[in-house]
């Protein structure tokens, strides 16, 4: 929840305080935008306490009944095997799509498949899983080195990875992965070290913002063509996260023709191929109404839970949605919490806090269900249970049954 003091920064704070982008819609659509922010947030608040005051007990999860030694040994076992097949998959999608985004003629049409850059379904499928692999791996896979410097292959194949999931320029998960390690080592050594570590963040997040700049992806007359030019330096620095224009883009459309989802932009996500309930489609097309979606360069509006319970089931939605969304992430939280304090090891806090990030959360986080959310779910059952990746006598178990 930290990384989010820098990403409030550039994405809310920056536009909304500093440039005062909502000055450019009406002023019904900016009450209703506050509105909804606000009883969203109170609702959530309320759903987060009550949820972390219920009690943890004990599960049958792998970490809780090996032994911390085993269950380590089978942590860097697992990572090693994840990460050399995902880093070999994503090498192998790249040639068989024949472009790398970074480099291609149009990189953001490339990003996103668009155009002259669709691929096959069977390459697709070879790229993103060894995609979503590495993306989801790498604080684990760099910790194991930060614990055991002997094992020099994993800080290899950390780097390999990052350096391969940037050429997509999906800047989140590129370098999502190695912030949560920095924050939780700088966590482990104490809370001065923590606090820089946060001011740390605004500059790394800074930096992300500009990045596409910076490989010349972009332009900065893509911000001063048809737009305002004052105050240049916040409006480069913000221009990755636009949050708030998006978010009242949206509601002013909506509010125009509503298009009301009653629930099904929550399973849609599941579906593939364009399903017009998905919620990058659905928001896609409240926005582009005469147009194919299909053609446009662009993941989707990323909207908040009190607009995804609005535009579902109007005020009572807001509510729902909200408050539902809170209470799950308190239980999380307090398990979270009460796991970390237990074993007080580096690797398996790394490895607890990915598995409630990218298991458990997509409970909390039901709005926005996607497909793309099930190969890390996937990947973490081998975190959470002891899967055999091959046929033999398993060390752990016979450490702990004696037999």
């Amino acid at each position: 929840m930290h990384l989010n003091v820098s990403f409030i920064f550039l994405a809310y704070f920056i536009p909304a305080i500093v440039l005062n982008e909502q000055e450019d819609y009406q002023a019904d659509i900016v009450s209703l935008y506050v509105i909804l922010l606000t009883v969203g947030a109170a609702c959530y608040v309320a759903g987060l306490f009550l949820g972390f005051k219920i009690k943890a007990v004990k599960t049958n999860f792998s970490f809780e009944i090996l032994p911390l030694e085993n269950y380590e040994a089978r942590v860097a076992r697992v990572t090693k095997i994840f990460i050399t097949v995902g880093i070999c998959g994503m090498v192998t999608g790249y040639m068989m799509m024949g472009f790398v985004p970074m480099f291609a003629a149009d990189p953001l049409a490339a990003k996103f498949f668009r155009n002259q850059y669709q691929v096959p379904f069977y390459t697709s499928i070879i790229y993103l899983t060894s995609f979503f692999i590495l993306s989801s791996i790498i604080p684990i896979a760099f910790m194991v080195w930060y614990k055991n410097k002997a094992k020099v292959y994993f800080l290899f194949a950390t780097i390999t990875a990052i350096v391969l999931l940037a050429m997509s320029l999906a800047r989140g998960s590129a370098f999502t992965g190695i912030l949560y390690a920095i924050l939780i080592i700088m966590s482990f050594r104490s809370r001065t070290s923590f606090a820089v570590a946060l001011i740390f963040l605004v500059f790394i997040y800074s930096f992300s913002s500009v990045f596409y700049f910076i490989i010349g992806v972009r332009d900065i007359t893509d911000l001063t063509a048809g737009a305002k030019t004052d105050h240049m330096f916040w409006r480069v620095l913000s221009s990755g996260t636009v949050d708030v224009t998006d978010q009242l883009s949206f509601l002013q459309n909506f509010e125009s023709s509503p298009i009301w989802t009653y629930g099904r932009t929550i399973y849609g996500g599941l579906i593939p191929s364009h399903y017009e309930w998905n919620p990058a489609v659905y928001t896609l097309k409240v926005m582009n109404p005469n147009e194919d979606v299909t053609t446009l360069i662009s993941g989707g509006l990323r909207l908040p839970a009190p607009i995804w319970g609005y535009v579902s089931f109007q005020w009572p939605g807001v509510v729902i949605f909200c408050f539902l969304s809170g209470f799950i992430k308190g239980v999380i939280f307090k398990y979270l919490k009460t796991w970390i304090f237990k074993y007080r090891s580096i690797l398996t806090s790394t490895v607890l806090i990915l598995i409630c990030l990218n298991v458990f959360e997509q409970f909390a986080n039901f709005y926005t269900l996607s497909i793309y959310s099930v190969p890390p779910v996937f990947i973490f059952i081998f975190y959470l249970y002891r899967v055999r990746l091959r046929p033999r006598v398993d060390k752990e178990e016979v450490a702990v049954h004696g037999s």
